[in-house]
Parts: C-alpha cells; structure tokens; sequence
C-alpha cells in the first residue's frame, strides 16, 4: 500500500488542476478581515462624526437656554434634548451613548459624550467593541456694541408683581447687573462694549452731560413777581376766651389699618367719619380775684373712617383710621381775655402770577471745561416775598426742559424730534432749558393731584399757590442721572443702579428720543461714537423697558414746562386733557423708534414688564424683538435671552 500511495503522489504531483480554489481558500480569511476592518473603521467614523455634531448642538441648546451664569435643569434638560434629536440610542449600530456637561465661571458650556461601537465583520475575528469619546464647548463672543438701556423709573416701578418678593426697580436692577455679566463674559480681548442708561418720568436728568453753548441764557417759567405790600388792621379782640384740655378716651375703638395703592395715583379716598358732639350745662364759678370762670364738658362720639395717602421710596401706603362708637371727651374752660379790645396788623402780600422771564447763564457754571456745571441766583419769589435760592442742579438732579417743538395749531419747526441736530448758541430755540420746580408756580383752583380752572391770563392774588418744588414725587418728578455710553465694571454698574428710585409718571417718547441722542453716531456726540479703537463696526442696541401704558397729567411740570399753562405740545387755545397728551406721547414714540431702526441701523428691545406688551411697543420693537415679563424670572430669562442674541453664540471646541 505504501508503495501505491506513493506511486499516485508521484503522479499528482504535477498535475495543476484545483490549485486556484485551494489559493481561494486561504486567501479567504485575510481577504474578509480587510474589507470587515474597512467597514468597522468606516462605521467606527460615522458614528464620531455624528456624536460630535450632536455634542455641539447640546451644548449650543444648553448656552442658549442658560439664564445669566446658571446651568440649571432647564438648561440641562434643553441641551440633552438636542443631543437625543442628533444622535437618538442605537445611532448607526451604537450603544451606551451619553453625554456629560461641566460649567464653570467663564460661562462656558463644555460636554464629553461617549458611545460604544460594537465590529460587525471584525467581531469573527474576535475584535473587541470601540469606545467613542468627543469633547465639545460653547461660548457667547461679544463683537464691538453700545447698548443703551432707556428704563421707565416712574412711581409704578416701587410696586411690587404678583408672585415677587422685590418692588420692580430691584428685580431690574439684578436683572441687568446678571445682564452685564454675561456679556463682559463674552467679551473678547481688544473688543470694545459700552453702557449707557437713560431713567426717565416725566423728562431726563441729562443737564450734566451738555455743553454749554447747548443751554439758554434765558427762559421763561410759568412763575410769580411780587406785588404791592399793605397793612391793615384786624378787629379787636374778644372779652371772652376759651381753653381746651386734651381729649380723654371714654370707650369703643380706633383701629388703624395699612394698604397700598397704585404708586402713579396715590390720593386717599373721601372721609367717611361722621362725629356728633355733645355739651354739658356750664357750671359757673368765681375765682378769687372776681373773675367769672364758665367750665363744661364736652364730649364727642365718632363713627366711620378717615383716610390718609403718602408716597415714600416709589410706595404709596394709605392709612385708614376707622372710629367703631368712639367716645372720647374734654374740658372747656371759658374765662375773662387779658387781651380783651386789642387789635393787630394783618400783613397782605400780592404776587402777580404770570410767565417770568429769569437769567439762567449763571447755572452753566464755569466756563473752564465748556461743561454744564451748575450754579444758583436768588430770587424773591418766597412766601411774604422773601428771597428764595434758585440752584440747578437741585435737589433733585439737573433735569431739562426740551428745546422748541410744534403743536396742532402752528407751524414752527419741531427741532426737539430731530436728533442729531447740534445747537446753535446764538438761537435759544435749539437750545435746551434747566428745568426749575422752585420757580414754577400753580395758577389753579381745587386738589393739586386735580386741578380744576387753570387760568392762563396773569392773576394778582395774596394767596400763595401750589409751587411745583412741593410735588418731587409726582408732578414735578426729576429722575436719576442719565449715563453716556462708557466702558463699566461690574462694581460701576451696581453703583449706578443702585441709585435708582421710582418717581413720576410715564412719559415714553423723552427717555426714548435721549436714548437716541445719546448712541447716535452722529450729532451731539459723533467723536465719541462713530467709530471704535479697533476699527472694527459696532453693533448698536437699545433696550426699551417699561412696567405701564403711557400716562401723562396736564398738570405735570415736564420736560415741555408745566403742561395746562405752556400748551407747548397741544392746542394753545384751549386746556388740554392727559389723554389727549397721552396720544401726542405715543405717536412721537413711534416716530423715533422708527428713526433708531430705519436711520440709525439700531437694533431696539423692547421689555414689557408686569404689564401688557401693547401693540404699540411691538411697533417700536425690531423684528422678534419684543417681549412680555410678567415677574422677577421672567425678567432675568429676558434678559438672558436678549444677551446671548447680542453676542454671536459658537462652538469653540
């Protein structure tokens, strides 16, 4: 057999048939470990890419969803939805797909996310599975921007909104200070980013920030002259005087109780109280010198309410005394007068009520820096005509009267609606006005908070009418300073807004038309705006915010004098009514946001807070650029949102 075997080896030998499918066979097994490697390492590629696009989008959703410097489980939550959308369980054969964020000071959202890659073809080959890991970051990079905030600090603002802890101006001052950091975050090196604030009520506190050429030497105020001086005699006294001891409580009760009302209308109600009173039969008695002494007791008995209204850091608190049978009583003691037929002197001192023209050139102050520095005169304009120190800035700021606008009724250029129009100092028409309560005076009849009958033709009276220094609160309201655009820290910016305190009422177009006046880079201020140290352009933004509906009162002292006697805005020849300034107010908003936006290439947020988001302040608004807060989170999610469209939000890593 063996040599058999041997004999047929010998034949087969070289015999070539069936050597390919021999070759084919061992070629096999490498030739599939290729092309499955190919395909493994393919798959193992797609899987990378597509986790790493689904980290970017997580954390780009999570930077865009933060709220200030915080990555809450909202924002979490915002960012794993992206991440599932992108890249769902089982993507492309995967397993055990997560993804992990950290956050920390910078404000920059970083994530790792890992998937696990089973090999398909590889795994015959006893290939183990390959762990995927991806690294990503987002971040806000801030180009060059002037953002100016136009904030209404009217009384309203010292409310509080349901649900808040806070009255509205602190809410917005944490609002903003979360606003600032996280764009000073965003900032870039050799980047330029600058605030400025415009607060506004009834006119701006910007008489500091002017030149001097930009005011008037002269100007006429809605005041008083002394008149005459005259003496007359009183009638002689009684023979007969009478004194009172203090009231003694007898019984029943007296409660008082606190509430608040709405800031822009703090008047107390009407007095209900009714009090009766009633007297015991004097009991006569001689003293010791002859004197006959009449002594009764006098008791009163009250039932029902009286009410009383006033406003301290923007809140109104009235207070409610309530009578339930009080009965209280006192002692009247009626005896010979010492003084019995004398007489006195009564003192009369006229005023003659009119417009008063007053030399205002000394309240520029100096001529040193060609600034606005402020300065005082006296004039005799005290009650029993005493001299009365006039300083601007007062106690209240350096706030401004607008230089010559138009009514219905001529024809006169509106030179305050022009912005960029730069005063000439030889023509008071395009120069602006100190605004001085302390010289402004009343004519009219009634309750000041309103007032019935004013009369325009010059009154010759000894009373002493309401002066418009009395009302710092409401009708002669001066908010806080205005701020031009500068480069602010974060201890700045608190300092500033710290300073802020409700007052007045709301009127819209001054804040927005100073805002304006303030960014523009032409005008007033073109060398400081134009252009930026970089060279590079600069994204201009407004932020419009107000907490109510326009509201004027014709017996307000603002920014175009005291409105029922100058009329400057309305119909000269008849007494205006607020709604009817409230309409002027609104259309002449309307006409300077679309200046900002139309001419000034200025993007304008608008921010409703605790109140409605009125047609009229989405008109304002840039497109998608209004907004509605109705509380303190809110408010910071605003703001959040505003910061992270102003800067340009990337993926870094």
């Amino acid at each position: 057999m063996t040599g058999r075997m041997i004999a047929l080896l010998k034949q087969l030998a070289p015999d070539r048939r069936g050597n390919t499918l021999m070759l084919f066979a061992f070629a096999l097994f490498p030739l599939m470990a290729m092309v499955g490697g190919a395909m493994d390492v393919s798959r193992e590629y797609l899987v990378k890419s597509r986790l790493q696009q689904a980290c970017d989008a997580a954390v780009l959703a999570g930077r865009r969803s933060m709220t200030g410097s915080d990555f809450d489980k909202e924002s979490e939550a915002a960012a794993n939805r992206f991440f599932i959308a992108n890249f769902n369980a089982g993507r492309y054969g995967s397993r055990n797909s997560t993804i992990q964020y950290k956050v920390s000071n910078d404000m920059i959202v970083r994530a790792t996310a890992n998937a696990t890659v089973p090999m398909t073809v590889m795994s015959a080959f006893r290939q183990p599975a390959v762990d995927i890991q991806v690294q990503c970051e987002a971040q806000l990079q801030l180009p060059n921007s002037d953002i100016m905030f136009v904030l209404d600090t009217t009384l309203s603002m010292g409310e509080t909104n349901p649900g808040d802890s806070q009255p509205r101006i602190k809410v917005l001052r944490k609002a903003v200070v979360d606003f600032y950091s996280t764009l000073d975050k965003a900032k870039m090196g050799g980047v330029r980013v600058r605030y400025g604030f415009v607060p506004y009520s009834s006119t701006v506190n910007v008489g500091m920030l002017l030149k001097r050429d930009w005011m008037v030497d002269s100007w006429t105020y809605q005041s008083r002259e002394k008149g005459e001086y005259t003496e007359t005699a009183s009638g002689a006294q009684g023979a007969r005087t009478t004194t009172y001891t203090g009231w003694t409580k007898l019984s029943g009760m007296v409660e008082t109780l606190k509430s608040t009302l709405p800031s822009e209308s703090c008047v107390a109600p009407g007095n209900t109280s009714k009090t009766t009173t009633e007297n015991t039969t004097p009991v006569e008695t001689t003293q010791p010198n002859g004197d006959l002494w009449k002594t009764w007791t006098q008791t009163q008995t009250i039932n029902g309410s009286n009410y009383s209204a006033a406003l301290s850091n923007g809140v109104c608190t009235l207070t409610e005394t309530r009578y339930t049978n009080y009965k209280q009583s006192r002692v009247a003691t009626e005896k010979p007068n010492p003084n019995a037929g004398q007489t006195g002197i009564n003192k009369n001192y006229f005023w003659y009520y009119k417009p008063v023209a007053y030399n205002v050139a000394g309240l520029k102050g100096s001529l040193a820096t060609g600034l606005v520095s402020g300065g005082s005169f006296v004039a005799q304009i005290g009650n029993n005509h005493a001299n009365r120190t006039i300083s601007w800035p007062g106690t209240t700021g350096a706030c401004i009267e607008e230089r010559q606008t138009s009514s219905p009724n001529d024809s006169q250029p509106a030179y305050d609606l022009d912005v960029d129009l730069v005063p000439n100092p030889g023509d008071p028409r395009t120069q602006w006005r100190p605004a001085i309560p302390a010289l402004v005076y009343a004519r009219a009849v009634g309750n000041y908070t309103n007032p019935t009958g004013w009369n325009t033709a010059t009154v010759r009276t000894t009373s002493n009418y309401i002066n418009l220094s009395s009302y710092p609160n409401d009708r002669a309201a001066c908010p806080s300073p205005a701020m031009k655009l500068a480069e602010l820290t974060n201890y700045s910016i608190n300092a500033y807004l710290n300073n802020l305190n409700p007052a007045g009422l709301t009127y819209h177009d001054v804040g927005f038309l100073w805002g304006l006046r303030l960014m523009s880079a032409q005008g007033l201020f073109a060398s400081e705006n134009a252009t930026a140290p970089n060279g590079g352009s600069i994204s201009r933004h407004l932020i419009f915010m107000t907490d109510g509906d326009t509201e004027t009162n014709i017996s307000d002292y603002d920014a175009y004098g005291l409105s029922a006697l100058d009329r400057r805005r309305t119909s000269s020849a008849a007494l205006p009514t607020s709604s009817a300034q409230d309409a002027i107010v609104e259309t002449r908003l309307l006409q300077l946001c679309k200046v900002a936006k139309e001419q000034k290439n200025i993007t304008v947020w608008v921010i409703a807070f605790g109140t409605t988001l009125t047609q009229m302040l989405r008109d304002c608004a840039s497109p998608n650029r209004a907004y509605q807060a109705n509380d303190s989170v809110q408010l910071s999610q605003t703001f959040a949102e505003i910061a992270a469209r102003i800067s340009q939000l990337r993926v870094t890593h």
